[in-house]
């Protein structure tokens, strides 16, 4: 009988891994720039970690970043969405799942510039050291996780 709710037990622990991991969502709408060499490749990043890639070109990404609510100081090329948060920049496949999994009470994260190294933005074996900030509504930064 212990056997057998260990067993439960187990099966109940790993069915909910699978399934939180099989929830987090993978349809991402990149706004940007149609000419931008980064973005594309920021994009090819994405599709090559199975993200559902939506392209949105436009001339004023501007427009957008303002709308979703994108605090100016960590602007940076492309604004993404996903599930309901905003992905400002060069951020890591890594990032957008852990964004997606914990789910801060924030509005997005943010990888501000451009940092060599990041995804789309490689130059070989260069990488410079970056932080990827939480935003919230209120414009309010933290730093989410250390490059």
């Amino acid at each position: 009988m212990k056997n057998i709710i260990l067993i439960v037990l187990l099966s109940f622990m790993f069915g909910s891994v699978a399934y939180t991991k099989d929830a987090i969502s993978k349809d991402i709408t990149v706004y940007k720039n149609p000419e931008c060499g980064c973005c594309n490749k920021w994009i090819k990043y994405l599709k090559e970690n199975n993200y559902n890639v939506t392209e949105k070109n436009t001339r004023n990404v501007l427009a957008v970043k303002k709308r979703l609510g994108v605090p100016e100081k960590v602007a940076a090329c492309h604004t993404a969405v996903i599930d309901g948060y905003v992905i400002e920049g060069h951020a890591t496949n890594r990032d957008i799942k852990r964004l997606l999994l914990f789910r801060p009470d924030v509005k997005g994260i943010a990888v501000p510039g451009m940092p060599i190294g990041s995804p789309g933005m490689e130059q070989g074996n260069t990488k410079e050291k970056y932080n990827v900030l939480t935003f919230d509504k209120d414009g309010k930064t933290e730093v989410f996780v250390k490059h």
